[in-house]
């Protein structure tokens, strides 16, 4: 399985220069949210949230709901080419569940059925989704009167639910996606039109590619950054040239005889540099 990793380095070390202390930054590993048995998955993906019902979405929007499923599909098949899983496209729109069991789970021999269908081992369902904007305000002042900007941003949320082929729950999850809509700047006091989810086709779209991506990761161990706090000072010159060098062991060696110092100060200050140590070495194992 490849790595999902927003940090190149699987651990990196950068320094900022102060009189007593460095800030270190070590990069970590973080197991996948979503772990899968090491083998091929093919899962097949049925949306169940109905969007031609009035009561779900007004039906000038359903156009956009539609291109959100189609799109969300698009991000989560952009990794098609792992060797780990698979996503194929088994409904767009499936009718047939009535909306109640979407708080629940599906019955075992309807995920049964639609896996045997499709020949596949895993069922990826979206339970439901909701599109909206929010707005903030702004206020100008310039001679003469005051300037309200409003800013829109629209929200994009995906409710879905993951089964294995025998009906078990593997996960449960929402994935969100916002962005920037269109700022409208008016005189204070005049009236703002909320933007239309019917003309934000192509943004939601564009949205709901990202959530499918976003998706997909869960299924990646991450690397994320830690910040510590690093001693330095003359007793401690030789031992950071090797944390720095990467040189874990011998950096070790040389704080564990440091944390043996008469001086309560260097000994404190050994053992929190040589914990420190630990951290980035396990970090760089891994």
């Amino acid at each position: 399985m490849k790595v999902f990793i927003r940090i190149l380095l699987p651990v990196s070390i950068i320094m900022s220069i102060s009189s007593c202390s460095r800030i270190v930054y070590i990069g970590k590993r973080i197991d996948p949210e979503i772990i899968l048995e090491k083998e091929h998955h093919d899962i097949v993906f049925v949306n169940l949230f109905d969007y031609t019902l009035p009561a779900n979405v007004n039906k000038k929007d359903r156009i956009s709901y539609h291109t959100g499923v189609i799109n969300l599909l698009d991000g989560l098949s952009s990794f098609s080419n792992d060797s780990s899983f698979s996503f194929f496209l088994g409904d767009t729109l499936k009718k047939s569940i009535e909306p109640g069991i979407l708080t629940t789970l599906l019955p075992v021999d309807t995920i049964n059925s639609i896996c045997n269908k499709f020949n596949t081992n895993m069922l990826l369902t979206l339970d439901s989704m909701s599109f909206f904007f929010e707005r903030d305000t702004v206020i100008n002042n310039y001679i003469g009167g005051k300037y309200r900007t409003i800013n829109f941003y629209l929200n994009t949320r995906f409710f879905m639910s993951l089964y294995s082929r025998e009906g078990d729950l593997i996960d449960r999850n929402e994935v969100d996606q916002s962005s920037l809509f269109v700022p409208r700047s008016t005189m204070s006091g005049s009236i703002i039109l909320i933007p239309s989810i019917a003309r934000a086709r192509e943004e939601i779209g564009n949205l709901a590619f990202q959530a499918g991506q976003d998706y997909v990761g869960k299924f990646y161990p991450q690397i994320i950054q830690d910040t510590k706090q690093l001693y330095t000072g003359k007793p401690f010159k030789e031992s950071n040239d090797y944390i720095f060098a990467r040189n874990w062991n011998k950096a070790i060696e040389l704080l564990e005889q440091l944390t043996k110092n008469p001086d309560p100060a260097i000994s404190e200050k050994a053992r929190h540099n040589l914990e420190v140590v630990k951290d980035a070495s396990d970090a760089g194992d891994r």
